[in-house]
């Protein structure tokens, strides 16, 4: 981030009149906030063109626009050691199915790989390698990490510039532009106003290219993630406090959840409420909780690893309080899957259609209110009643640092959780520095005794 600072900082002391800055981000909220960040510092608006796009639309339009690309890195189950090196045209057949098969990003923003741009037409020279080095990261059977080492280059002169490129430089398609800010603060007036123009080469129709006062579209709301139907985040609305930091965190992830709040939330609403609503999947969080900043890339190669063996599941925790999770033997495709142990709490969890079925039933019938919830679960699963796996270390974790608890087994878990999204939010969203958890009006200091209105409706613990 401070690299990009002093970068960019160089820039506007040498060209004052420059106001943004395009960002390739597609789906990775951990680039788009570090260069929001920066942007906000130096009074630069970021403009994210590509930010949602349909990926495999995405990759069919650079490669029919006459991008060069090659793959320098492979990260993901289905790509090896031969697909270094091919063009994006030569590996698009694979990676559009890889990405059917077991929600592969065709653009690799889950970190599946990592191209090189040697040519497109707007480069004035092509670079053409001389040398390079295969380097093995790591030799996993199923998913193995390779990268090449450019070790020499040179650039040739390109002497053919698309027309058709030069007209995109001065006319952008509005539906794939969107300012970031605007995703953030929801905010469609903050959007700067640029020309457009809807060019026949991507399938739409003309507009004036002398109008130059045509409004962008509304800001782009958030994305549920890419392997789940919905995302409920469980809310108790007596948690003072809670339902405001958990909103500005998921707000901060560029994440689309539904604060299931209610005088007593309980696990089994949210299971009887994913059947009624016909969710395949849903992901299930508690409102105490933080995320380890690359878990949407960890669960997504967790659902890969299941779908690509045609593994039959009800239940994958994502959040637990074990340190006994990784005991039984890896999963063949993915060293941090596991079959689950006992799997105590449920701070997170990502829930099958049929798993949803299994629990409500059960519980319907047989729940224990003297026993706690995730006692019972454990039992299903010893009972081999619940297909359950865990992904170890967890990628959710309750924060007892905000959230008091006698319980040393949650303070072993979370000394192995690491990149905390919620610590990386406060650099963006400062005010959260100030906020403290209304457990009880004993934890409070005077000076926070009246919640900010923008956690709550400005209610007052008494």
């Amino acid at each position: 981030t401070e690299d990009l600072f002093a970068l960019l900082s160089n820039v506007k002391r040498h060209h004052p009149d420059v106001a943004g800055v395009s960002v390739g981000a597609i789906f990775s909220s951990y680039q788009a906030n570090r260069v929001q960040h920066v942007c906000d510092r130096l009074g630069l608006t970021m403009l994210a063109y590509l930010w949602h796009r349909e990926q495999v639309g995405l990759l069919r339009e650079m490669v029919h626009d006459g991008v060069e690309a090659i793959l320098i890195k492979v990260a993901a189950m289905g790509l090896g050691k031969d697909d270094l090196g091919i063009t994006l045209k030569q590996a698009m057949p694979k990676l559009i199915s890889l990405s059917e098969k077991y929600g592969v990003h065709a653009c690799g923003e889950g970190g599946e790989f990592e191209s090189f741009t040697l040519d497109c037409p707007l480069f004035k020279k092509r670079i053409v390698i001389d040398e390079v080095e295969t380097i093995i990261h790591s030799p996993d059977i199923y998913s193995p990490v390779l990268y090449l080492k450019l070790k020499a280059l040179h650039t040739e002169p390109n002497l053919v510039i698309s027309l058709v490129w030069i007209a995109k430089i001065c006319f952008i398609d509005s539906s794939h532009l969107t300012n970031s800010r605007s995703i953030v603060n929801n905010a469609a007036d903050s959007a700067p106003r640029v020309a457009i123009n809807h060019s026949p080469a991507v399938g739409h129709t003309n507009a004036d290219a002398n109008d130059l006062s045509l409004q962008l579209s509304g800001p782009t709301p958030e994305y549920a993630l890419a392997f789940t139907d919905h995302i409920y985040c469980i809310n108790e609305m007596s948690k003072l406090g809670r339902k405001g930091r958990m909103t500005e965190l998921f707000n901060y992830m560029y994440l689309r959840v539904e604060m299931f709040s209610r005088k007593h939330s309980t696990h089994i609403d949210v299971w009887r409420d994913m059947i009624n609503s016909g969710y395949d999947r849903a992901l299930v969080v508690e409102d105490d909780v933080d995320f380890e900043l690359d878990s949407v890339a960890v669960i997504n190669r967790a659902l890969s690893a299941l779908n690509s063996t045609s593994t039959d599941w009800d239940i994958l925790y994502i959040g637990h309080c074990s340190m006994e999770e990784n005991q039984r033997k890896a999963h063949s495709a993915y060293s941090r899957l596991h079959k689950s142990t006992h799997p105590f709490c449920t701070s997170g969890y990502l829930l099958s259609r049929n798993g949803a079925k299994k629990l409500f039933a059960y519980f319907i019938e047989h729940y224990q209110q003297a026993r706690a919830l995730d006692i019972q679960l454990v039992a299903l699963i010893k009972r081999k009643l619940l297909k359950s796996y865990s992904i170890y270390p967890p990628v959710v974790y309750q924060r007892r640092d905000l959230y008091p608890s006698d319980d040393g087994m949650e303070l072993k878990i979370a000394k192995k959780f690491k990149n905390s999204a919620w610590n990386e939010a406060l650099a963006f969203v400062p005010r959260l520095a100030n906020w403290v958890d209304p457990l009880d009006s004993v934890y409070l200091h005077p000076a926070f005794k009246h919640i900010p209105s923008w956690m709550e409706d400005g209610n007052t613990v008494n």
